[in-house]
């Protein structure tokens, strides 16, 4: 054997030997106290054991229209409430719910059908608050209109409706995630672009809250100069009554008017009565004009004459009494004067009562 030869012979052996002490240092390291824990294995092994959760980036947020399938949505408002108020359709009893362990996570869209024939909606959805923790519906109330699994839409058309989550109080909603057999949408609930909803969409919202009973909220939708003679106390006394008595359906909206500021609209409209019957009542106009204006960027309604002078007609006037002017002073004595003669007065009572609003 020559030299060359076993000095190469003498190479291999050694590192055969080094090759089987890493092999077992690593193996002993592995099963050892800690086990993995004990290993310095760099990041790659670090990522491997939690690894960070993946975030989606929004495919946009409050305002914008998204398409999920053969669906738009438009997320129109997110709102919390103790309390929650609904009527499905037209005959539907009212539901109410609410306890004071949770609340609810109120979100107000419009779905459009973009499938170019009628369809019935079928999305799931689904809500994440800030820490990721997924909430579903509550089942257990039937949603406007058939809500995003169950809604008829003919071709083109669009409808409002309301999700019902209920939450553990505190929660903040910050992610909905739409999900159809074609495809997801995540919208961030956190941002706002409310200058890019179209002033039919409001319309068809503020008549969705009239059968929620938010009427807060529908008060909030008109233009404040249109609403001084009309305040929030009067406005309710005039719509808590009806809850439950009345559903009003939005049949047709059809523009006469539009520019940046300014929109004017022909609403044809359909008032049942709470079982389901459509109500019979020629003061009640079916097609009405509806006009809006645009203010930082959000469309605000504006009260019309017809619907102020309803309000005040049925919560009654000013009923406050007003003093009368003091009599002048007679020059004779007052035994001279015969009591049958003295001026009659009406009471406040008597004038309250035959000012009251009927029934």
């Amino acid at each position: 054997m020559t030299l060359g030869r076993a000095q190469r012979i003498e190479k291999f052996v050694v590192a055969l030997l080094v090759m089987f002490v890493l092999g077992s240092a690593c193996s002993s390291g592995g099963e050892g106290n800690g086990g993995g824990k004990d290993v310095i294995a760099g990041a790659s092994e670090q990522s491997t054991l939690e690894p960070a959760p993946k975030q989606v980036k929004p495919d946009g947020a409050t305002g914008d229209g998204l398409d999920a399938g053969n669906l738009s949505f438009r997320i129109f408002a997110v709102r919390s409430k103790d309390r929650i108020y609904s009527m499905a359709k037209p005959g539907a009893g009212p539901v109410s719910r609410g306890n004071i362990r949770s609340e609810y996570v109120i979100i107000d869209y419009l779905v459009k059908n973009i499938s170019g024939s009628p369809m019935t909606t079928g999305a799931e959805v689904t809500l994440l608050d800030d820490q990721g923790n997924p909430h579903k519906l509550d089942d257990s109330i039937t949603p406007p209109s058939g809500g995003t699994d169950g809604m008829g839409l003919g071709k083109g058309q669009t409808r409002a409706s309301t999700m019902f989550f209920r939450v553990p109080n505190g929660i903040i909603p910050e992610t909905l995630v739409i999900e159809t057999s074609k495809s997801k949408a995540r919208v961030d609930l956190l941002a706002r672009n409310m200058e890019k909803v179209p002033p039919e969409d409001y319309l068809r919202v503020y008549h969705l809250y009239l059968d929620e009973k938010a009427y807060e909220e529908a008060y909030e939708m008109f233009d404040p100069a249109s609403v001084h003679d009309i305040t929030l106390g009067e406005w309710l006394s005039f719509w808590e009554p009806l809850w439950g008595k009345r559903y009003v359906g939005l049949d047709k909206l059809r523009s006469l008017s539009e520019t940046s500021s300014r929109a004017v609209f022909l609403m044809t409209r359909t008032i049942y009565d709470r079982d389901g019957d459509v109500m019979a009542d020629p003061e009640i106009q079916s097609t009405v004009t509806q006009e809006m204006v645009r203010a930082d960027g959000e469309w605000e309604l504006v009260m019309g004459d017809d619907l102020a002078t309803d309000i005040i007609a049925e919560i009654g006037p000013d009923e406050t009494p007003v003093p009368e002017p003091a009599a002048p002073e007679s020059t004779q004595s007052p035994t001279t004067v015969p009591e049958t003669t003295q001026p009659e007065t009406t009471s406040p009572d008597a004038e309250s009562t035959s000012s009251a609003p009927t029934d």
